[in-house]
Formats: C-alpha cells, structure tokens, sequence
C-alpha cells in the first residue's frame, strides 16, 4: 500500500513537473518570438532603406512636395462630381498608363482647376514634361471615390510604360522604382537626376497611413 502511494506521488511529481517545464517555456517563448520579430522587421526595414540609398547613391532628392490634400471626404468627392460636370477644364496635355487604362488631362499649375479635388494635380515643386533633366509631378487621388483617378497605380510592376502628351510633343516613360513613406503632409523624391522623370504619388492601397511614390524614368 505504502509503495503504491510512493508510486502514485512520484508520478504525479512527473507530470506537474512536466505541465510546469512547459508552461515556463510558453511564458518565454512569447516574449522571444516577439522579439524575433521585431528583430526581423528591423532588418527588413534596413534592407530597405539600403536599397533606397544603393539605387540613389548619385541621384538628387526633393523635399516637401506637399501631400496634404491627398485625403478623400465625402463633401469634396460630391463637390467634384457637381464641378466636373459644369466645369470647361482647359487641359494643356495628358498622361497616359496603358496597362491600367488610364487617361487623363491636366491643367496648367495656374488653373484653379489644378488641384486633386478636381484632377490629376501637377505639384507646385514639378517641372513641366519639356523641362531637360526635369521632374514632372502628379498627384491624385487612390480609392474608391470619383476623384480616385490613380485608384489602380498599385497594379504597376517595375518596367511599365507611361506617357505624357505636353505642347504637341509626346514623352515616354518607363517605371524603375516604387516606395512607400508615412503620411506626414510632405513626401520625399529619390530619382536619377541626369535623367527626364515623371513621378505619380498617391495614397497607398488598403493602407491609411502611408503614401506610395511611382518614379518614372524617360526612355
């Protein structure tokens, strides 16, 4: 009787002891797969940032390109609607993205139609299309709203094609870099500058809280 007791508890030593090595064991595998990943997303995040600056070594960057406007609100998406159907829009050229099928004008940086509650917008900081080495930038809306004219940029893939049609001339452009950055009213450029670029900035798909960045290169 006394050695089946002894047995009993020895056993049950055991498998406390065992439920007890595992628990310990959960309690800090949570905190090191944590920091594993935390490890890992800032080494992907560093890759990244290498990569920006590899690809940019020689390139020139343009500050403050003022992103503000970029949100949607139902009143302005109403108001376009309204304007869009009164408004005599004098575009002085187009931009053109075959593999999305997009088309669509722009106006002049004077027009009070230049602006993303209404169209494709060129940014205040753009050089026009014609501008040697210049950098022609355009901004608009992502989404689902009808101002959404650059709701499917983020079908793009590096090496498609783009063109603007300005002053009677058309100028072609390949796709040869996309990044993200935060939502903090400005954006930054990273672009070749010994070369023509069109660059399209829009709000990031199915993400509120970045920006994504289409640098094109003239071919």
């Amino acid at each position: 009787m006394q050695k089946r007791n002894k047995n009993m508890r020895s056993q049950l030593f055991k498998v406390g002891f065992f439920f007890l090595t595992i628990g310990i064991l959960v309690f800090i595998s949570t905190p090191l797969v944590k920091l594993r990943d935390e490890v890992f997303e800032e080494m992907r995040l560093a890759i990244f940032q290498l990569n920006i600056n590899k690809n940019n070594k020689n390139n020139t960057t343009i500050n403050n390109v003022n992103t503000e406007n970029l949100e949607v609100t139902a009143e302005n998406n109403e108001e376009a609607k309204k304007n869009d159907k009164k408004a005599n829009y004098s575009y002085i050229g187009e931009l053109s993205i075959p593999k999305i099928k997009l088309r669509r004008g722009f106006v002049s940086k004077e027009s009070k139609y230049n602006n993303i509650q209404y169209n494709v917008a060129i940014a205040n900081e753009a050089d026009y299309p014609d501008v040697d080495r210049g950098n022609f930038i355009l901004m608009a809306h992502s989404g689902n709203a009808y101002i959404s004219f650059f709701d499917k940029l983020y079908k793009l893939e590096i090496g498609d094609e783009a063109s603007v049609s300005y002053n009677a001339n058309t100028y072609n452009y390949r796709l040869t870099n996309i990044y993200n950055q935060a939502k903090i009213g400005t954006v930054s450029i990273y672009r070749n500058q010994s070369k023509k670029a069109l660059t399209l900035i829009t709000c990031t798909n199915n993400d509120d809280y970045n920006q994504t960045i289409y640098i094109f290169e003239e071919i």
